[in-house]
């Protein structure tokens, strides 16, 4: 079963994020994020198979090297790929990508099993606002969430191992203050 490693953020973002995911929604677009179980997250990376017992143990040792932290979410986008994802994308800053780098350091032995995308060097940090939106909708999804979508400072506050198809949170683990 895969797996997922995803930060998540604090009452008021998540909150926010949760209304974006409404408006696709309502507006008949796309209802997966919001029916879904899902957390509003960014994603660390995601796992073929993985030893929940090992990785708690893991995650705990992530979040002693880690505090929390805020980012900037300013670009809205999609990803030109057939699993239609739109995307709200934070600035790239040296404390995301050394988060990123600590996670990465403490699962090295285990990248045979996650997924390329995630790995340094290729991974593109972003927030899922919709999964598998039809090409030909795409434009009309960017256009319904633009009309509320608006820059926000996002604190990431904790960690989560998510265990998917269907989503369920494992576990949380809070990262330092």
């Amino acid at each position: 079963m895969p797996y997922a490693v995803e930060m998540f953020f604090d009452k008021e973002s998540d909150g926010y994020i949760r209304g974006l995911w409404r408006t696709l929604k309502e507006s008949g677009i796309s209802s997966y994020m919001h029916d879904s179980d899902n957390v509003p997250h960014i994603t660390l990376s995601v796992f073929k198979e993985l030893d929940t017992t090992d990785a708690d143990k893991r995650l705990v040792a992530f979040t002693e090297k880690v505090s929390k932290f805020k980012l900037v979410f300013l670009n809205l986008g999609a990803f030109p790929t057939d699993e239609g994802v739109l995307l709200l994308a934070p600035i790239v800053t040296e404390e995301l990508l050394r988060v990123h780098k600590t996670f990465h350091d403490l699962f090295d032995d285990l990248k045979q099993n996650q997924m390329p995308y995630y790995l340094p060097g290729s991974w593109i940090p972003h927030c899922t606002l919709s999964l598998n939106i039809p090409r030909e909708k795409v434009h009309e999804a960017l256009d319904a969430v633009i009309r509320t979508c608006k820059p926000i400072i996002a604190e990431v506050d904790r960690v989560g191992l998510v265990e998917y198809h269907p989503v369920k949170v494992l576990k949380e683990y809070k990262f330092k203050d």
